[in-house]
């Protein structure tokens, strides 16, 4: 009963994330539905011939890529990195793809994570301490239109009940305010490098800087920092890797903003973090805010 109640904080918040996206999703798909009106004035069976050789050209490609995906895991092993290390070919169309991606790859690790922790008597109120990392994702909700226009914007945020809002985009830069049921300004800022596929925020609350935060694609998976500044000037950096469901969180007290990350960070990143727990395959460790150290096997 205990371990279900600690684990149930940050379950809410990935869950209420996951709606989010999804009606983001619906968005993007309106417009791809939209545009294949034009496909469909060409006639339905040119189309019907198109998609046939598009099924054929897909076979072979799965045919190929199972080939490639036995040399993937290979190369995988021999950098050290953990076997599950993401693709790292490509980058997303667009800063809301970007921030999607890394969202979901976020949440995969801080909810098994989590988990772990909560179901271990000795660890349980450890779980807590994630709350903080999982809670800027509140904050960055209006990333995740960057990039689609006003209209998904005021979709997504819509959604969640917020007014006077106002997008816009100028090149690679994005802008989003908005005000609360109170009255209050919000303003979340961003910067997508589609090249490294890095996006950095600024989040303000009435004028005042709240909240920055970055993630980049890395050859194991993400890597990802925060800087977030209370209401009583205190301040505390979480910083993330994660590569599908393993990765490192951690989280210290912070009297300056970090340098930005330049992509090299090693998986082992966070572990700088006066507080830090790692998950590799069902292996917990960690570092508590009391100076102990932590290790157990999780059986989910």
């Amino acid at each position: 009963m205990f371990s279900t109640i600690k684990r149930r904080p940050v379950q809410l918040l990935y869950q209420l994330t996951a709606m989010i996206l999804i009606v983001l999703l619906l968005v993007s798909c309106g417009g791809k539905a939209n545009s294949s009106d034009e496909i469909n004035d060409k006639g339905q069976s040119e189309v019907m011939e198109e998609s046939d050789e598009q099924q054929d050209a897909n076979s072979e490609s799965q045919d190929i890529g199972s080939d490639d995906s036995d040399s993937s895991d290979t190369a995988s092993e021999d950098s050290g990195f953990p076997a599950t290390a993401s693709d790292n070919s490509g980058s997303p169309a667009t800063a809301s793809e970007s921030y999607t991606a890394y969202i979901q790859a976020k949440g995969e690790l801080l909810t098994k994570l989590s988990d772990a922790l909560a179901s271990n008597p000795d660890t349980a109120l450890n779980s807590m301490s994630l709350l903080g990392i999982s809670m800027i994702d509140l904050a960055l909700v209006p990333a995740s239109s960057f990039g689609l226009g006003e209209e998904s914007a005021i979709m997504v945020l819509g959604f969640l009940g917020v007014e006077d809002l106002v997008y816009s985009e100028n090149g690679n830069q994005y802008s989003v305010k908005y005000k609360d049921e109170d009255g209050k300004s919000y303003e979340l800022q961003g910067e997508y490098d589609k090249a490294a596929d890095t996006l950095k925020c600024t989040s303000l609350v009435d004028g005042k800087e709240t909240l920055t935060s970055e993630h980049r694609k890395t050859p194991y998976g993400y890597v990802s920092q925060a800087y977030v500044i209370d209401d009583d000037g205190s301040a505390y950096v979480y910083q993330l890797t994660a590569t599908g469901t393993d990765g490192v969180v951690g989280m210290s007290k912070a009297s300056e903003k970090p340098s930005s990350l330049t992509g090299s960070e090693s998986f082992d990143f966070p572990k700088q973090c006066q507080e830090w727990y790692a998950m590799n395959g069902n292996r917990v460790t960690g570092l508590t805010a009391d100076g102990n150290e932590i290790s157990f096997d999780y059986t989910p």
